[in-house]
C-alpha cells in the first residue's frame, strides 16, 4: 500500500482489524503492506443539520427529544451513520470497509478521534456480528482476564494495578469475542489504559511509568506493556465493585444465570433499539457465560492503590505462575 493511496494515513491494526486512518487514533502503527479493511478519512461534505432518521431506521437512539444532544446510529441509502450532536458524525458503507467522518463547525477534532477509536470501533465489530464487551483486559501467569463494566467502575484501573505488578495489557475500553469451539478468544485491541483522576497515581507503582498523555475528554491516558501477538483464549471475566472500606479482595463465582444477567447491564454502546442486533449480542453473551468463567470482584479501593490486590486477584482465581 502506497502513501499515494492512502494519502499518508497511519495504518493500524487492532480488534483484528486493519484500519487506515487519517485521524491519530493513538493506535501503534504497524506495517504499510497490509492492505486495511476499513478506512477512515474526512469528508469534504457538510454536516446536515436538519437529517433526523426515520424511526424505522433507527439502530441507536441515545439523545434527547429535540436531537440537540446524544447520540443516535441509523440505516441510510448508502449503509449507516453514527451522528454525535453537536460534534461530528460518521458515514459507514453498507460493508463497514469506507467511514467518513465530518466535523461541525466549532467542534473538536481531538473529541472526534476518542470517538473513532472508542464508540466508531465498537459500532463496526457490533454491525460485523462481534460480541463487544466494555472491558479492559490483561494476560497474567499466562492466563487471559478481562475486567467487565459500565464506565467509572474501574475496568482501566485494574487492568492498569495487574499490570503494575507484572502482567501485559491485552485491551482497554472494548473487548472484541469470537468463539472457537467451547473456546471463547479475544483479539489484542488498545492498550492504552484511560485514567480518571484519582487512579493517575497508578503511574507510580511502575518501576518505568509508560508514557503520559491528556486525552481531550479530560482523561490521563498511559501506556502499558502489551501482549504483542495474536488472539488469545479469555479464561475469566471479573465485574469489579469498588469498596474503600475493603480490607483484602473478595472473589465470588457467578452462575451462567447470574452472569448474563449482570453483564447485560454493561453495554459499550448505550441505545441500541435494533431487535436484531440486541438479539445477536445478548445470544453471544449467553455463549461467553457458558464457556468463561464470571466473578463478582469486591475491591479495596484507593488512593493509594495497593499492588498487592492484583496478587490477591490472581490467587483466589486459582491461577499458578504457569497455566
Amino acid at each position: 500500500m502506497t502513501c499515494a493511496e492512502t494519502e499518508c494515513m497511519r495504518l493500524h491494526h487492532v480488534y483484528g482489524c486493519t484500519i487506515a486512518s487519517d485521524l491519530d487514533l493513538h493506535f501503534p502503527e504497524v506495517d504499510g503492506s497490509l492492505r486495511p479493511e476499513m478506512t477512515l478519512r474526512r469528508s469534504a461534505d457538510q454536516v446536515d443539520i436538519d437529517w433526523v432518521p426515520e424511526s424505522a431506521d433507527l439502530l441507536i437512539d441515545a439523545c434527547d427529544e429535540d436531537h440537540r444532544t446524544g447520540c443516535v446510529a441509523a440505516l441510510t441509502s448508502h449503509g449507516y451513520r453514527l451522528r454525535y450532536y453537536g460534534l461530528c458524525e460518521f458515514d459507514v458503507s453498507r460493508d463497514l470497509a469506507e467511514v467518513t467522518w465530518k466535523l461541525v463547525a466549532g467542534g473538536d477534532p481531538g473529541l472526534v478521534s476518542v470517538l473513532a477509536a472508542g464508540a466508531l470501533l465498537a459500532f463496526r465489530l457490533i454491525m460485523a456480528g462481534h460480541l463487544v464487551l466494555h472491558a479492559s483486559a490483561i494476560q497474567a501467569r499466562g492466563h487471559s482476564l478481562a475486567f467487565v463494566g459500565a464506565s467509572g467502575m474501574g475496568k482501566s484501573t485494574m487492568a492498569t494495578l495487574m499490570c503494575a505488578g507484572g502482567a501485559t495489557a491485552l485491551t482497554d475500553d472494548i473487548a472484541r469475542i469470537d468463539f472457537d469451539g467451547a473456546r471463547a478468544v479475544l483479539s489484542p485491541g488498545a492498550v492504552e489504559s484511560r485514567l480518571r483522576p484519582a487512579a493517575v497515581p497508578l503511574q507510580e507503582l511502575f518501576s518505568v511509568p509508560g508514557a503520559i498523555r491528556t486525552t481531550s475528554d479530560g482523561r490521563s491516558a498511559m501506556s502499558l506493556p502489551s501482549w504483542a501477538k495474536g488472539p488469545v483464549s479469555l479464561d475469566a471475566v471479573v465485574v469489579p465493585q469498588r469498596s474503600p472500606d475493603q480490607v483484602e479482595l473478595t472473589l465470588t463465582a457467578l452462575s451462567p444465570s447470574q452472569a448474563l444477567i449482570l453483564l447485560g447491564h454493561f453495554p459499550r454502546l448505550l441505545g441500541w433499539v435494533d431487535t436484531g442486533v440486541l438479539a445477536h449480542q445478548f445470544n453471544r453473551l449467553a455463549d461467553l457465560v457458558e464457556r468463561v468463567p464470571v466473578y463478582l470482584a469486591v475491591v479495596p479501593w484507593g488512593p493509594p492503590f495497593a499492588i498487592e490486590t492484583g496478587t490477591q486477584l490472581l490467587d483466589r482465581l486459582g491461577w499458578d505462575d504457569q497455566k
